[in-house]
């Protein structure tokens, strides 16, 4: 099925449950542990997602054991990362991701949470800052690549603009691609939203990001 016509069989669900499952096919990849965070934007519609996100989805990710907060708020929509707090801190404080955030200016903290402020700050200063890929996992070779336009010859996109090491990347967005699809049938053939967040959690995928 379509992502459009996923997205349109949500609006037969109530509103608890359809906010729910919005949540668990778009934050699929973390639940699996497979990406330490992802950008969810939640539009301010006539289905009333971002009420039922207000009233449901942030106690939901609580109860499911995970992080968001909202890096922008905008007319007609609102930015939110989301985010497993263990692994985000595992990758951010990784030597050769920390030293990149403090040369644009962020400073060490003990809480990965305080990261994400100073990212919230520069995300409504710069709209979308580029360092974002770094919490979203993308390999920081990419990363600097992008945001210098650098010479090199970009080898791909997927999930993200790959200018080194295509072959692995190809391999992360293919798993990333399986995870997602899964998900989107499980919610689709009934299963009770617990079963579907224990099916993901057992995917036996490594850690995909780079």
């Amino acid at each position: 099925m379509k992502k459009v016509e996923f997205y349109k069989s949500l609006q037969s669900m109530d509103d608890k449950e359809s906010i729910k499952k919005f949540l668990v096919y778009n934050g699929s990849l973390v639940i699996a542990d497979v990406k330490p965070s992802v950008t969810v934007t939640i539009k301010k519609t006539p289905e009333n997602t971002h009420g039922n996100w207000i009233k449901y989805g942030r106690d939901f990710l609580s109860d499911i054991n995970l992080k968001s907060i909202c890096l922008r708020e905008e007319k007609n929509a609102s930015i939110i990362l989301v985010y497993n707090e263990n692994i985000l801190k595992e990758h951010i404080l990784k030597k050769e991701n920390i030293e990149f955030l403090n040369k644009l200016g962020y400073k060490n903290e003990d809480s990965i949470n305080e990261y994400v402020k100073q990212l919230k700050e520069r995300y409504q200063e710069f709209n979308c800052p580029h360092e974002l890929g770094i919490f979203l996992g993308i390999p920081i070779d990419d990363v600097k690549d992008f945001m210098e336009c650098s010479s090199k010859r970009c080898l791909g996109c997927g999930y993200w603009k790959v200018y080194s090491n295509y072959e692995e990347a190809k391999r992360v967005f293919k798993n990333y691609d399986e995870i997602r699809e899964k998900t989107m049938k499980n919610i689709l053939s009934g299963i009770p939203i617990d079963k579907i967040i224990s099916n993901i959690s057992f995917y036996n995928y490594d850690q995909l990001y780079i």
